[in-house]
């Protein structure tokens, strides 16, 4: 026989190998996306439209670091909870 597949291993397997990576671009976009904003703020501070358009970037580019963030202290909570079952 063979042997049996632990499925906390398969699990945590999952999470090293597919969901840490996916995280971390999300971060990455968000953080390249806030940067990009604020040098097409600075860069078009003379025309107002492009202006707006920078400070939308910027604001999109916070929300979603702070929401990517926050799904990263919940999880860690949940973990916590559920005595470190997993390492991230």
């Amino acid at each position: 026989m063979g042997s049996t597949i632990n499925p906390d291993d398969v699990l945590q397997k999952v999470i090293t190998e597919v969901f840490s990576p996916l995280y971390q671009l999300a971060v990455g976009i968000a953080i390249v996306y806030f940067l990009y904003g604020g040098f097409m703020f600075i860069l078009n501070m003379n025309d107002p439209e492009k202006k707006n358009t920078g400070k939308q970037h910027l604001l999109y580019g916070t929300i979603g670091l702070f929401i990517i963030l926050s799904v990263s202290g919940i999880l860690q909570v949940f973990n916590s909870i559920f005595d470190g079952m997993f390492t991230f």
